[in-house]
């Protein structure tokens, strides 16, 4: 009997018979072994098909995108893009799928609760604006977890982070190097724990040196470049005394500031020198060209995927804090004190 007589005796279409020769689904499963019966017994071979190998899920391992106040997260993304970038990069390499979360101190605990109750292997938490205070959100953390650009030096938890510390004394023996020996600070007028650190080590250098940090040489900003223009035309407004160099930590409160001052007809680096923290573009976009340090986020985003893999390989293994050390990028904002005319209020 050929395909047509066998869907006749057996009271299906020929397109049926045609289906369970080559075993495709959608016929009944009687109807598929009455008409594989009939075909068989007249000399046809069915091709039956090997069964579907279900590829596994893939391990997965959650980004929280952690914002207190979400003004130095939001106001720096290129620096915070970088950092994510790469770290979803070295996940996929690892044969992890990377799930994005953005949580704040009230939803942060919720989101720990669904990484303890679900398939992740671990998380990354985006420590920048990671305070002391936010430190109790973390005691319900049971799976493997890494913060990063924040050290949290009073936990016991594995991070990388840039050596904020060694940064900035980095910064102050540069300037010191050119000649100046009074240096400012231009500080976060909203400060995390990171912050703190930043400003303690520069503290730290100016006194190792013999300098004295002028509390008046100390000015606060909001933590986004519009928000230190504002921030530093109002004090410029109040009269306030300038330093010959000034150091941040940021390069978006550095830019921001020196926009102000440039419009206050302050030139830099001819009365004042500059120097920011980050290296983002923008560093080039302006006039003059902004001096800071590389903070190396690809470098840091990279380690933190490697520590999350060794923690989930290891549970029981060390807290490792690692820290990134920063590299001077030289442009043009900061110039030798010798070549300087201070500012005249």
């Amino acid at each position: 009997m050929n395909l047509k007589e066998i869907a006749q005796a057996a009271g299906v279409s020929q397109s049926t018979v045609t289906m369970v020769l080559h075993d495709r689904k959608g016929v009944g499963a009687a109807t598929k072994e009455r008409v594989g019966a009939m075909l068989e017994a007249n000399g046809y071979t069915i091709k039956r098909q090997a069964p579907a190998i279900s590829s596994p899920e893939p391990k997965k391992v959650i980004f929280i995108k952690y914002k207190r106040h979400s003004l130095m997260v939001d106001g720096n993304p290129e620096y915070i893009s970088r950092l994510m970038d790469e770290v979803e990069q070295c996940c996929n390499k690892a044969g992890y799928e990377l799930v994005f979360k953005v949580a704040n101190a009230e939803t942060l605990p919720d989101v720990f609760e669904k990484v303890n109750n679900e398939p992740f292997e671990g998380s990354i938490l985006l420590g920048t604006e990671f305070s002391n205070e936010d430190r109790p959100l973390l005691k319900d953390v049971r799976k493997p977890i890494v913060i990063i650009d924040n050290d949290l030096v009073k936990l016991s938890v594995t991070s990388v982070s840039t050596h904020t510390w060694n940064s900035m004394r980095g910064k102050v023996e540069y300037l010191l190097r050119r000649g100046h020996k009074r240096i400012g600070y231009i500080r976060n007028a909203r400060p995390t724990s990171i912050c703190t650190e930043c400003f303690r080590g520069y503290l730290n250098a100016m006194e190792s040196y013999g300098l004295q940090a002028h509390d008046e040489y100390v000015y606060d900003v909001e933590p986004t470049f519009d928000g230190a223009y504002k921030s530093m035309k109002k004090l410029l407004a109040q009269g306030i005394d300038l330093p010959s160099a000034l150091v941040s930590n940021s390069d978006c409160l550095a830019l921001g500031a020196m926009k102000a001052l440039q419009e206050y007809g302050i030139r830099v680096p001819k009365n004042v020198s500059i120097i920011g923290g980050d290296n983002i573009a923008s560093c080039t976009m302006h006039s003059p060209q902004l001096t800071t340090c590389d903070a190396h986020p690809c470098e840091i985003g990279k380690w933190a995927v490697k520590l999350l893999q060794e923690q989930i390989e290891n549970p029981a293994g060390p807290v490792i804090r690692l820290r990134v050390e920063t590299t001077i990028i030289e442009r043009e904002s900061v110039c030798d004190y010798s070549d300087c005319i201070p500012f005249q209020k």
